[in-house]
This record gives structure tokens, C-alpha cells and sequence, in this order.
């Protein structure tokens, strides 16, 4: 029998390229947008770890490519556009994980060698829910909001006034002037199974989990459908508290005081399963949990450790995304074994070809799972995978799961070993091999262009609401549109064509059209899909160039000064310039009536030119954004982190771990009221 072949781990590999880790990376944000903006997963949790830790190590590897928009450093989803936007003071911060006892011992260790002599740890369930923030005024339920990007999240106030253990008034007679508490809204695998039941009964689409569920729900106008899903909050920290008569609780330093009086005190319930102890225990805890796990009555998909003393917080402080005295200790994925049916191929946007597996359906923790991606042809000959083999999959909460390998000792004589493909399956020409991926390079390939042109629509693209990716296929297919200009000389008539497009929705989806016939460069940049340049790139270009024919017409010598701009950019740019199909269809773009508005520069001197800045801990005189505005009005940069290079930390009230690394670079610290004398 023949073994799976090895492979190079792409890290390793001396040929993995700037543009592997720029698709890496837009992946990741898709991923993202997937789980948390649209509650759509397709990829399992495993799978999303496993590519973040390729791109951690790719960066460890080539520090220079470190792009300031990588989801290394990012927290959490989007904001979706119809919700009210709620700034969280303080940030939402994500943990790190660890997959196994080995990693979390690394934990412990750096913990220990850093000075922390025998630490306790509060350990807590890491719900499979949705993370929100609640803050109340007087004791009073102000607003409730999702954790968005862990800045700015979404304000669904009133669907959390609908959670049925969610104080809408706090417990106490002299509540704090303010106080935010964070925690996980979730749905009882009890309560998820009586949805189920109902919408059964009722002949309705079965839900397909309880953590996309609760998601929904909340992100809901009406508020009706959100208490319709029988939803529950637990607490997993108090954020902030504003009490200057310290007439609540006069010391909060252990997190065991806080869930075992605090929380009860407030009014909110709390779950069983926590404990404070030594790592020993949290090692015997962990075992018992994944043990019991069939039996808890609540999706969990790990533990969360962290110090008990809150005052050692302080000291540990915490990276751009993460603390330091935190760590999320994941469950080994759930599992199960069934047949491989067949193999069929998607083409991409960019042509990349990607192999899907068709499963017999099997019953994975609740969700019914019958297909799952095999990412490429590397991971197929790695797997040794036969059509009509036996294979496991995992999942760990979500609905498309990972397929981890075959078992051979159950193959039989009609199994065919897969091959994979040597032509488009969508247009029948030939692939072109680039790294560990196939790709279709036809410009004419039918579905690479009704994919890229799905893009070109969604949120990531130019954000053309109503017209969503089923209505754009059948667009492309009956050859009303055969490019993205196209879409702005499309009728009515045309519209009405369409088996279930009726006038109101018709006028809807040109009434979305023709609000983007006014782009900025910056969002048209993004959406024409340039490799490597992604949201944030193609703003610094805008910056620069103040229009495609001035982008088209700047050297890579021009392109390479500008920070954050590597010759792997400037070369993709050039050679998307370069193509008369895209010089062409950005001609007929301006022809069917849309017009590229220069980005706004307001300049109102050169004093910061070559000045690099960074905001920490909350500001009065300015919001973030308005004093990052200010210093590139002066001809300066506003940086996320702070290194060498930076000129200028400005720090207001509650700054964290930027201040602290400033003062180990020797990087000057500037007051708020400082920095407004440099004006």
C-alpha cells in the first residue's frame, strides 16, 4: 500500500513568494468574513488555526513582508453596515491558543520565567457563541454590542434587551456611575434541539448549528426573532467600572471573586464549569472536560486560562491582538469516518483551482456534513486519498469540516486513485502551476469571471447592496454583463427577464447600481482585484496617485518608495496596468457613466513629514481616528505598533503595552496636551 507522499511545508519551502503570503492572507480575511459577519463558516476552526499559524510563521520567517492589514494582528469579524456603530473603550481583545497541554505548558513556562512564582489560574468554558459587550449607566442597560473589529462593533441593543438572563437593570440598590461587563451569548443544545423540532414540524429550512444560530438572531432588525431563538448570556469578564464612591465592591483583583460574588450580585448567571487552581489541576481539568463533554448542556470548543490576580495583568500586559496573561485551550475537533464519494473542482477569481470533496452525509456534533474542501493537489497526494475511499473529518463547531486523512485498511478494489485535473474544468484550457496551486489563466474563463465578478459586487468589492452573487451568475450566464463595466448599462428590461425578479426588486438593484457610479479610487482599486493589493494597500496608493492614469504611468522605483509598498506589489500593479483587457474595461467602466473621485487630502503642512506617530490608552481632545487625521494633514504617518522607527508615542488615560514598549525602545512619550501644542 502506498504511503502518503512528503511534503515541504510551504514555510520551509525556499520558493514560497510574497504573492502566496498576499492570498494567505486574503483568505484569512474571507474566513473572517464567512464566520463573523455573514454566519456562514466554510471552513472548520482546525483549519482557520492551522492557516493562521502559516501565516504567523511565514511573517516570523520574513518580517519585511508584515503588511500593517494582516489578520495576525487583527481581532475578530467586520461591522455590518446597518447597524449603528458603538466604539468599545476598552478594545475586545482576542486570545492566543494553545492546541494541546504542550503548548499551554509554554505558557505556563514564559509565565514562570518572566517571575511569576506558583500562578493560579481561573479557568472558565470557551462557549462556542457570539462575544458581546454590554454597558450599563447607573445601572441600566445602555447598549449591546458584537465584538465587530474589536474597536468598533455593532450596536444590537435591542435584540440583547430580548435575552431572557440579561439584567436590563443591575441588582444593587447604589450601582457604579458605569460598568461594562463582556460575555458569550449562546443557545442550550436542548433549546437548539426544540428550534429543530419546530421547524420540522412547520416544513422549514433545520438550522445548522446553535453558535450561526445565535449569531443570526442577534444580528436581526426585528427584534422579535431574536427572542423567538430562546438565547442565553453567561459573563466571562467585567471590562470596565466607573465607581467613585466605591460603594460596589471595593477589591476585584481575583477573577474567583468576581464570578463567584460579583456577577451573582449584578444579576447575571453564570456557568458551572470554572475553578481556580494550579497548572496541574487546569492539565486534570482539561482531561474531565473532554471526558464529559458529550454531557455539558452548551457547544463548548475549549477552556479559557487565565491569571486570577488581575493586578499580575498590568505587568504581563498584552500584544496588538492578545494579553500576555491569557491563553484560549482548544478541544481536539470532533471526528467521525465516512465515504468519499467523488471529487469536483471550483474555479476561483483568480483562477486558482480548488478540489472539493463530495461526502456521504454523516452526522458530525449535530450539523450534517457532505462536503468539504481538499484545498489542493499537494494535500490530495498527502493524504493519499482515493475516490471511494473511507476518510475522517473534523469539525470543531462548524458546518463544512476538514478532512485529515484515508483509511486504507478499509479500500477496496473499485476505489480510484485521484488525479488531479490538467485542464480547466470550467473552460477547458490548460493549467499553469504556481507554487502549490493549479491555475486557470484564460481571462475568458467562464466561471474565474462570474466568480470575480461576484466579488466585484460583495462588501469586499464595491459594495453594490441588492445585488447579491445569484442574481450576478445569472447576469454573466445569459450574457446580459460579460465584465464588471457591463453592470452599469443594465436595464430594467433587462432585469424583468428573470424568472422572480419583480419591479420593486429590479428598481431596488439598479437604485444600488447607481449609487456607485460615484467611486473613490481607493474602493475601485480594491474592487478590480489588483493581486496584492487588498483594502488598505489600495488606499496608500490612492493617497499617491490621484487617478488610474497616473497609477498606470508610475515606475516601480515610484511605487517601491512609498511605505508599505514591496516590489512584489509594485510588479503586480504594473502588470494589471499593463493588460489591455483591464485598460479597456476601465475605459468602458467611464464610458457607462461611473465616475473615480480623488480621495480627500486635506494638507495643511509638512511639520510631521517623516514623523512616524502612535496612539495608546483613550484620548479626550481627539477620537482616535480625528488625531491619526491630523498628523497625515502635517505630512506625517500614524502607525498601529510601535518599534525603532517610531517618533512619537502619544499617550492618554489607561495606556497599555505601546507605552510600556516605548519606554524599552526609548521612544519619546508625549501627553495628549503635547501633541496638540505641535499642531
Amino acid at each position: 500500500m502506498a504511503k502518503a507522499k512528503k511534503t515541504k511545508s510551504p514555510v520551509q519551502s525556499a520558493d514560497f513568494s510574497s504573492g502566496d503570503y498576499a492570498q494567505l492572507i486574503d483568505d484569512l480575511y474571507y474566513h473572517n468574513r464567512k464566520y463573523y459577519l455573514e454566519d456562514e463558516p466554510e471552513i472548520s476552526d482546525a483549519e482557520y488555526d492551522d492557516k493562521m499559524r502559516l501565516l504567523k510563521a511565514i511573517e516570523a520567517l520574513h518580517p519585511d513582508w508584515v503588511r500593517p492589514d494582516s489578520p495576525s494582528l487583527k481581532v475578530g469579524g467586520e461591522v455590518r453596515e446597518d447597524f449603528a456603530e458603538v466604539k468599545h473603550d476598552p478594545p475586545m481583545m482576542s486570545l492566543d491558543n494553545a492546541m494541546n497541554i504542550e503548548e499551554l505548558r509554554a505558557f505556563h513556562d514564559r509565565l514562570v520565567k518572566a517571575g511569576l512564582k506558583d500562578p493560579v489560574y481561573h479557568v472558565e468554558p470557551k462557549f462556542d457563541g457570539l462575544a458581546i459587550d454590554l454597558v450599563y449607566e447607573n445601572g441600566k442597560l445602555l447598549v449591546g454590542s458584537t465584538r465587530g473589529d474589536g474597536e468598533i462593533g455593532e450596536d444590537i441593543t435591542h435584540n440583547v434587551r430580548t435575552v431572557a438572563n440579561i439584567p436590563l437593570r443591575l441588582m444593587l440598590d447604589n450601582p457604579p456611575k458605569q460598568l461594562t461587563i463582556r460575555g458569550e451569548v449562546i443557545i442550550k443544545l436542548s433549546d437548539f434541539q426544540k428550534l429543530n423540532d419546530r421547524q420540522a414540524k412547520e416544513g422549514k429550512k433545520l438550522f445548522a448549528n446553535p453558535r450561526n444560530t445565535a449569531a443570526g438572531a442577534l444580528r436581526q432588525q426585528d427584534s422579535a426573532q431574536a427572542k423567538d431563538k430562546m438565547l442565553s448570556f453567561f459573563p466571562y469578564t467585567l471590562a470596565k467600572i466607573n465607581d467613585p464612591k466605591k460603594r460596589f465592591v471595593k477589591d476585584m483583583r481575583q477573577q474567583d471573586t468576581i464570578w463567584q460574588s460579583v456577577f451573582p450580585a449584578l444579576g447575571f448567571q453564570i456557568s458551572a464549569y470554572h475553578l481556580t487552581t494550579d497548572f496541574d489541576g487546569v492539565e486534570k481539568y482539561y482531561e474531565e472536560m473532554i471526558s464529559n463533554r458529550a454531557n455539558v448542556e452548551y457547544d463548548l470548543d475549549g477552556l479559557v486560562i487565565k491569571l486570577n490576580d488581575t493586578t499580575e495583568w498590568e505587568n504581563f500586559g498584552a500584544t496588538t491582538k492578545a494579553p500576555r496573561w491569557a491563553i484560549a485551550l482548544k478541544f481536539p475537533a470532533r471526528s467521525g469516518v465516512t465515504k468519499l464519494e467523488r471529487v469536483v473542482y471550483q474555479v476561483g477569481r483568480t483562477g486558482v483551482i480548488t478540489p472539493v470533496a463530495e461526502l456521504t452525509p454523516i452526522n458530525l456534533g449535530g450539523v450534517m456534513v457532505s462536503r468539504a474542501s481538499l484545498h489542493n493537489a499537494d494535500e490530495i497526494e498527502r493524504l493519499d486519498l482515493h475516490e471511494g475511499d473511507y476518510v475522517e473529518v473534523v469539525r470543531s463547531g462548524d458546518v463544512i469540516p476538514k478532512v485529515v486523512g484515508a483509511k486504507p485498511e478499509k479500500r477496496t478494489k473499485k476505489a480510484k486513485k485521484i488525479s488531479f485535473l490538467k485542464k480547466c474544468p470550467s473552460c477547458g484550457k490548460s493549467l499553469e502551476r504556481e507554487d502549490v496551486f493549479f491555475r486557470c489563466v484564460n481571462a475568458a474563463c467562464p466561471e474565474m469571471n462570474e466568480a470575480f465578478l461576484q466579488f466585484f459586487v460583495s462588501k469586499n468589492g464595491l459594495d453594490i447592496e441588492s445585488l447579491g452573487a445569484e442574481w450576478v451568475a445569472k447576469l454573466y450566464q445569459n450574457k446580459v454583463i460579460s465584465d464588471y463595466a457591463d453592470l452599469f448599462a443594465v436595464k430594467k428590461t433587462d432585469l424583468l427577464e428573470f424568472e422572480g425578479m419583480g419591479e420593486i426588486l429590479a428598481t431596488k438593484i439598479l437604485q444600488s447600481i447607481d449609487s456607485r457610479r460615484k467611486v473613490s479610487f481607493s474602493k475601485l482599486l480594491t474592487a478590480v482585484g489588483i493581486p496584492n493589493v487588498g483594502e488598505h494597500v489600495a488606499s496608500i496608493l490612492a493617497e499617491h496617485f490621484e487617478s488610474p492614469e497616473a497609477l498606470a504611468a508610475a515606475s516601480e522605483d515610484e511605487l517601491t518608495a512609498i511605505h508599505e509598498i514591496g516590489p512584489g506589489t509594485a510588479a503586480s500593479v504594473q502588470q494589471w496596468f499593463a493588460d489591455k483587457t483591464n485598460a479597456a474595461r476601465l475605459k468602458k467602466l467611464l464610458k457607462n457613466g461611473v465616475e473615480i473621485l480623488r480621495e480627500e487630502r486635506k494638507k495643511v503642512s509638512d511639520v510631521f513629514v517623516g514623523k512616524t506617530f502612535v496612539f495608546t490608552g483613550t484620548l479626550t481632545q481627539f477620537t482616535r481616528e480625528g488625531a491619526e487625521a491630523e498628523v497625515k494633514a502635517r505630512g506625517g504617518r500614524a502607525a498601529s505598533s510601535v518599534s525603532k522607527k517610531t517618533d512619537f508615542v502619544v499617550v492618554g488615560s489607561d495606556a497599555g503595552s505601546k507605552a510600556q514598549k516605548a519606554k524599552e525602545l526609548g521612544v519619546p512619550i508625549i501627553s495628549e496636551t503635547e501633541f496638540a501644542a505641535m499642531l
